[in-house]
């Protein structure tokens, strides 16, 4: 037992000796090592010769410091702010002369100077006037060309022209057509379609009025005695929604001229009135149509 022990005993002062001479040999290598990085590294007077630090550099690293590496507040001294606040007044104050300027040059523009003798607002009332008298006579010239009470002939009676000369034909709620917009002259009625495209019910009248338009005018067409009297009770008839209804106006009900420009149908819907064009075949489109026929008769 006891060379046992002083067996374990020479090994383990075996091993520190080895390890303590690995150590000094890795610690003369690093040395050596750090003495060769080192002597590449040039000296400070041999730095200072290579470089000059400049003197924005050297003040800037004087304050850090001083100051511990915080810089320091920019303050602004009471000359400068009030430098400032000069500039300001003086800015907005040039914009409300040039505004003022501009408003006063517009207003001299329109009115006048004041005090000339009264001559600016003569001025004034006489284009009043003159744009009085103006509006007064430009429904005067064109009384016969436009909308008037001034009658015109039409197939041998007196016509009014109508109160309303521009009317839709449809909006994206309400449709109006005619079943055709070229009609025969042998035609005996005109069908018009109203479509209710919207979400609610509408109401329309069955009383549809029948126009004509002469020299771009649109005048009334005037019943005969016998289909005013068959009309006397006009009657409202309710459209659903998504629905569409037709109606019949006969031709034999008014005085008409095939040889007018075009007509068009006036129903009222929800209290707006639209309108729906369409015209007599002319003779020459007669002729052209009944000489097909014949030609597809006489080759049958």
């Amino acid at each position: 037992m006891r060379e046992n022990k002083k067996n374990e005993k020479g090994r383990s002062g075996h091993k520190e000796q080895k390890e303590l001479q690995q150590n000094e040999l890795l610690a003369d290598a690093f040395n050596a090592c750090m003495e060769e990085q080192m002597s590449f590294i040039p000296s400070e007077r041999e730095i200072a010769r290579m470089h000059e630090f400049s003197e924005e550099f050297k003040t800037s690293m004087e304050h850090l410091c001083r100051t511990n590496g915080k810089l320091k507040k920019q303050e602004t001294s009471a000359h400068e702010f009030v430098f400032r606040f000069h500039n300001i007044a003086a800015c907005l104050f040039l914009m409300l002369l040039i505004g003022g300027i501009c408003v006063g040059g517009y207003l001299i523009s329109e009115n006048g100077f004041p005090g000339f003798g009264g001559g600016s607002a003569a001025q004034s009332t006489g284009t009043a006037e003159d744009r009085a008298e103006a509006s007064e006579e430009i429904p005067e010239e064109t009384a016969g060309a436009s909308v008037s009470e001034e009658e015109m002939q039409f197939a041998g009676e007196a016509v009014q022209p109508a109160p309303e000369q521009e009317l839709p034909s449809g909006t994206e709620e309400v449709r109006t057509l005619v079943s055709s917009p070229v009609l025969d002259r042998e035609a005996q009625e005109v069908k018009v379609t109203i479509g209710n495209l919207g979400e609610e019910t509408l109401s329309y009248s069955k009383d549809i009025e029948l126009q004509v338009c002469m020299d771009g005018v649109w005048y009334i067409v005037p019943k005969k005695e016998e289909g005013a009297e068959e009309t006397e009770d006009i009657q409202e008839v309710k459209l659903e929604a998504g629905m569409a209804q037709d109606e019949e106006v006969w031709l034999s009900d008014y005085w008409l001229d095939y040889e007018a420009e075009k007509y068009r149908t006036v129903i009222c819907v929800d209290g707006i009135f639209f309108g729906s064009e369409f015209r007599f075949e002319t003779l020459e489109e007669g002729l052209e149509e009944a000489l097909e026929i014949n030609s597809d008769i006489s080759e049958q």
